[in-house]
């Protein structure tokens, strides 16, 4: 808020009280809000003359230090910046010592795959009637209408108007199928439920499961028998009364199924095995009702801004703007626990909202500018940034407008993250360029637009099992590399060799 002490020195320049309230009224409580706002509209809102309102601006500006400065005082500024460790130490020096503060750093790739099942796997899937058919099969069918691309370490086919069942918000609702994408393994674990069902997945699948009093995923490889997983309760008498034509929303409250395991074994396999890209939800529902698994740095870097900055944190909160549905509860517990915070403490420490359009997501960063300094934000993830402005404004017609709105969102976070001190982190999705004959054939989303506003720019792709590997795609401070690291049970870590 403005202090006292801080009103008065608005007062020794001849700036009313009656100003300041009208300043309050209008919204602009901190000075950060003050610096950053436009003169003209300032004047306009709070209705005062322009040469006060510019007055107004300069003190702010003033006062939080945004001066002409020397360079030496500027590398001093530098290597103060604080930053927020990833869990992962090899990331940390691609980063140089995590993701800094007074910056936004994107992550960037195609949404995870590779938590793979078996090539006769059943999928219950809607492109214009619901189908129900093993995966292979239903691979087949598109490569026949879109062909197949190389894609890491197998191939991809991409989708277009095919939905399959999740779960939002504890109701059945169905989303948008990307993609399938298979590899060849030389062997599956093999895992026996008490009711008949078998599950033949990669060892890295993670597996809903009761553990603990609650639920969390588990990987598959960390299964043992006696272990409780979970599922939904009959799935096909929910949708046998859903109209899916519109595929939107929630339609049923959901019933869910426990099951033991009753063995776990790896088995010989040497064949494909097949997994369906869900960008909104990462899983989706199988027939039988099981709950299959298909973005993790966001996850982390929130749980990791609360701890203490010698064990790589900030001592603060993360507030989590999710514009796909993204966020996962199971997730923010797993890496609580990794790292020694309470799971109910990390979450209460968790501030999450979700943008459900491109004029919300906006009108969220505009409200945050009191919240940061009152709940001690250190942390703004946007997941994803450039979702909503994709689906809303389609076909070159309406790029203008589109990246007029998305360049607009972005100084609005990069305004934020200098002066409040806070770091932010955006993800963003790729799309493939077949102009492409060498090197990358994919790109992020968002144009030059987007190239420009982000300090960091790190590409994410995926590697074999639970590996990924980050490069440095753009950072002026940065020397160009990339990184390995994996995504384990607990949350981000370093390679095991």
């Amino acid at each position: 808020m403005l202090s006292e002490g801080k009103i008065k020195r608005l007062e020794d320049l001849g700036i009313s009280s009656t100003i300041i309230s009208k300043l309050r009224d209008a919204g602009y409580k901190t000075l950060e809000a003050l610096a950053a706002a436009n003169v003209n509209e300032l004047a306009t809102v709070v209705g005062i003359p322009l040469p006060t309102a510019q007055r107004i601006v300069n003190q702010a500006r003033e006062a939080l230090g945004l001066k002409f400065k020397t360079a030496l005082e500027l590398k001093k500024e530098r290597l103060g910046v604080k930053k927020i460790a990833t869990g992962s130490r090899n990331l940390d020096n691609l980063l140089g010592g995590g993701v800094e503060v007074k910056t936004i750093t994107e992550f960037f790739g195609e949404y995870g795959t590779g938590k793979c099942f078996s090539k006769d796997t059943k999928v219950l899937y809607i492109d214009g009637d619901v189908i129900e058919e093993p995966i292979e099969y239903m691979y087949e069918r598109y490569r026949r209408l879109s062909n197949e691309e190389v894609y890491d370490h197998g191939y991809l086919v991409r989708l277009e108007g095919v939905y399959v069942f999740t779960i939002i918000n504890n109701e059945l609702s169905v989303v948008r199928a990307s993609g399938i994408y298979k590899e060849r393994v030389e062997s599956i674990y093999e895992v026996r439920l008490d009711n008949g069902l078998e599950l033949l997945v990669t060892p890295n699948h993670p597996v809903l499961t009761s553990r603990r009093g609650g639920l969390m995923w588990c990987m598959t490889r960390g299964l043992d028998r006696g272990d409780v997983v979970v599922g939904v309760e009959g799935i096909k008498d929910l949708i046998k009364y859903v109209g899916m034509g519109d595929h939107q929303g929630g339609f049923s409250k959901l019933s869910l199924s426990y099951h033991l395991v009753q063995s776990v074994k790896q088995v010989r396999y040497d064949d494909y095995v097949y997994d369906l890209v869900v960008p909104s939800t990462h899983y989706f529902i199988s027939p039988e009702g099981l709950i299959l698994h298909n973005t993790q740095l966001c996850h982390q870097l929130s749980v990791n801004v609360q701890l203490p900055p010698e064990k790589g944190g900030l001592s603060g909160r993360a507030l989590y703007v999710d514009s796909e549905g993204t966020f996962r509860w199971e997730r923010i517990e797993a890496m609580a626990r990794g790292v020694g915070i309470d799971p109910d403490k990390a979450m209460e420490n968790i501030i999450y909202i979700r943008a459900i359009n491109s004029d919300h997501q906006i009108a969220i960063i505009d409200e945050i500018m009191e919240l940061i300094p009152k709940e001690n934000i250190r942390l703004i993830v946007v997941d994803s940034v450039t979702g909503h402005f994709r689906a809303e404004y389609p076909g070159r017609e309406n790029l203008a407008i589109r990246q007029q709105k998305l360049n607009r969102h972005l100084h609005q976070l990069n305004r934020i993250a200098d002066m409040y001190d806070v770091a932010v982190v955006v993800t963003n999705q790729v799309m493939a360029r077949p102009d492409v004959f060498y090197g990358d054939p994919t790109q992020a989303v968002g144009g030059h637009v987007l190239a420009h506003a982000p300090g960091v720019r790190v590409q994410l792709r995926r590697s074999r099992g639970n590996r990924r590997i980050a490069r440095i795609v753009d950072a002026p401070h940065l020397p160009e590399g990339e990184a390995v690291f994996a995504i384990t049970e607990v949350g981000i870590r370093d390679v095991e060799e």
